[in-house]
């Protein structure tokens, strides 16, 4: 069964559409790559750091303490939080068929996140940190982030009521759930922890905020994104509808008493972690059963991956969705994760969160979208497969360091009668990986960045025929004749 090809009228209403939605989502994805990069650098200073203590000791701006931190909110507000939302502008206005009004104040509102942003990173980076994982800005900003969040988002509200067809796709449930979902959690979290609660308890609270960033916000993202990628360039419907409703509705009912596994054993009763290993999981069957739905959906058309740049990305971050999603619930039970919480293992699985499902996915939809809302194609497959290939290795070499490096610190801190010092000096090889990950990672991203800064001004391909890997512009009509499949 293959999707039926659109009408010369659905084109132009589409067409009408991308153009509604070019500026603001341009400026959100050129926004966001810039942080990107910034985010990258800093990671790759923080990591470098961290493996030669001694260096740069005479500035207190180079310490680990500040650019770890500056690191992970550049990562996640600055890139992550507004590529998300330029996704969600686009699909939200496809899918309901309705263009995107307001667009000026969208972009105005976007200045002030990126203000917000800014000096979330300059007064964690100027020492100014309160030492709350993703949360350590001052307590001022959150209400700036939260209410130029909502008034961004609040436009998909009307969209939404106004769709034109009355059923309701899963792509749409899934970026209206991530809409709701994260003022939720982010208001939560910062009214919590900045009322006075005791440290302890707001450890707890913090690492629930995280948990749930990733399965409330970015996984739903991501679902919505390869739900819609994937069907669309195979040209066939999903595998199955009810399957993909299924894992929408137990992620909205499961995620959000995850989070306190990583403090097992630690001052909170026994039932709280006990009960968010459970729920990561229930969590994991859900999110393997959605890989195999989609995989399924690519079932005797997975040649088009090695042409197609956006199903390149998109399929990798589903298995990596995949992997993190084991990973998390094996280390949510007590065998894994009584040496594993307080070790590498863990930056090591944000990472894969924040870099290694979510910004592949992310990636996978900017270069479906922004051909489609410029009216020209990317300037070099070459350089997207570059994009790619780095990126990957990146991954994978952060990744695979930081776990088996925390497995390896994790053992030594089981010891109790050894210091704590042996337990950093022996893993401290593995930090060595992470340094060459982010250097890796950062120059795919300039590769990226550079096209995209290309694709903004104007100077993107204008000649027949979509930019493919492995295949020269002109050669092919889509990825998937490309393929010859069609």
């Amino acid at each position: 069964m293959t999707v039926p090809q659109p009408t010369p009228d659905e084109m132009a209403e589409r067409a009408s559409i991308d153009r509604s939605t070019r500026y603001p989502v341009m400026f959100f994805f050129t926004s966001a790559a810039a942080w990107l990069l910034v985010a990258t650098l800093l990671g790759f200073s923080s990591s470098l750091k961290l493996r030669v203590p001694g260096l740069w000791d005479g500035c207190e701006f180079l310490t680990y303490g500040r650019l770890f931190p500056a690191h992970m909110s550049a990562l996640v507000y600055g890139w992550a939080m507004q590529a998300g939302i330029g996704v969600m502008l686009w699909l939200m206005a496809r899918l309901t068929r309705n263009e995107l009004k307001h667009g000026i104040t969208i972009i105005v509102i976007g200045h002030v996140w990126n203000a917000a942003v800014t000096l979330m990173v300059l007064s964690v980076w100027f020492g100014f940190g309160r030492g709350i994982p993703l949360l350590d800005f001052p307590s001022w900003i959150w209400p700036i982030v939260a209410l130029s969040y909502s008034l961004i988002v609040v436009w998909m509200v009307p969209m939404f009521r106004s769709r034109r067809e009355s059923s309701v796709y899963v792509s749409e449930m899934f970026i209206i759930g991530a809409a709701v979902w994260f003022p939720w959690i982010f208001l939560t979290a910062n009214i919590l922890i900045n009322k006075g609660t005791a440290p302890v308890i707001g450890a707890g609270i913090d690492a629930w905020y995280i948990t749930n960033l990733i399965y409330f916000w970015m996984a739903p993202v991501s679902l919505a994104v390869a739900y819609y990628i994937i069907p669309k360039i195979a040209g066939r419907p999903i595998h199955s509808y009810p399957l993909a409703h299924l894992t929408f509705w137990l992620l909205a009912f499961l995620a959000g008493w995850t989070g306190f596994s990583r403090f097992m054993g630690g001052p909170f009763p026994a039932w709280m972690p006990a009960v968010s290993g459970a729920a990561a999981i229930f969590i994991l069957l859900a999110i393997l059963a959605t890989v195999t739905n989609l995989m399924l959906t690519l079932k005797g058309c997975s040649k088009i991956w090695e042409y197609s740049p956006s199903l390149r990305f998109t399929v990798f971050g589903m298995l990596m969705l995949g992997l993190y999603a084991l990973l998390s619930a094996m280390s949510s039970t007590f065998y894994f994760g009584k040496d594993l919480q307080f070790s590498h293992f863990v930056v090591g699985m944000d990472t894969l969160a924040f870099y290694g499902f979510f910004s592949m996915t992310i990636f996978g939809a900017i270069y479906f979208i922004v051909p489609r809302i410029t009216g020209a194609e990317w300037p070099s497959g070459a350089r997207i497969r570059s994009h790619f290939w780095w990126s990957t290795y990146g991954i994978m070499t952060l990744v695979v360091t930081m776990l088996v490096g925390g497995i390896a610190q994790g053992g030594n801190l089981a010891v109790w009668d050894q210091e704590f010092s042996t337990s950093f000096v022996n893993s401290s090889a593995y930090v060595v990986g992470r340094a060459v990950a982010w250097a890796l990672i950062s120059y795919s991203n300039f590769l990226f960045l550079y096209q995209l800064a290309q694709m903004f001004v104007g100077k993107g391909r204008k000649s027949d025929g979509p930019t493919l890997i492995h295949s020269e512009p002109g050669t092919a009509a889509s990825a998937k004749a490309a393929a010859g499949l069609s």
